[in-house]
């Protein structure tokens, strides 16, 4: 495993994330699909906890979009280091990043299967924050770059 071009503040947000993905992915070698589904319904249920437990430390009352991106933005903050990373339009809540996220770069030093990492983990938990402040919302991921896409394009619909 090699740092690549990091900061150390950097690096800060991707070290706890190699923890996690090894401990991952030494499940999955030992169990199979089963430890991916395990770990699918972990992140979702814990980003479900932590959405519903910042909206309440914001004293945010609404399930909208607009309270939707301000406990996300407010938690990816914290975690990641990003500031701002959605925008609301209408009745969606859109996360676009073309820059530095930790848990691409963890994938890439540990050069762990990048889309069940993405798709069974931090798909999940993304997800998981949303629903933390609206059960009912639905979220899709258009663009990855898993995919070869130059951005990553998550779209969450809060229903009106």
């Amino acid at each position: 495993m090699k740092k690549l071009d990091l900061s150390e503040e950097q690096m800060r947000y991707v070290e706890p994330q190699m923890a996690t993905i090894g401990y991952m992915l030494a499940n999955y070698e030992k169990f199979g699909d089963f430890a991916l589904k395990v770990a699918s319904d972990y992140f979702y249920e814990l980003g479900k906890y932590m959405g519903q437990s910042v909206k309440e430390k914001m004293g945010i009352i609404k399930s909208d979009a607009e309270a939707v991106a301000a406990v996300m933005n407010a938690i990816l903050e914290q975690a990641a280091g990003i500031k701002d990373a959605l925008k609301v339009d209408g009745n969606k809540v859109i996360g676009e990043n073309v820059g530095f996220c930790p848990m691409m770069e963890a994938v890439r030093i540990m050069k762990a299967p990048w889309e069940a990492v993405c798709r069974n983990y931090s798909w999940r938990w993304f997800e998981g924050l949303a629903s933390g402040v609206n059960p009912n919302v639905k979220m899709e991921v258009p663009e990855s770059r898993i995919w070869g896409k130059n951005r990553c394009f998550h779209v969450i619909t809060v229903p009106e």
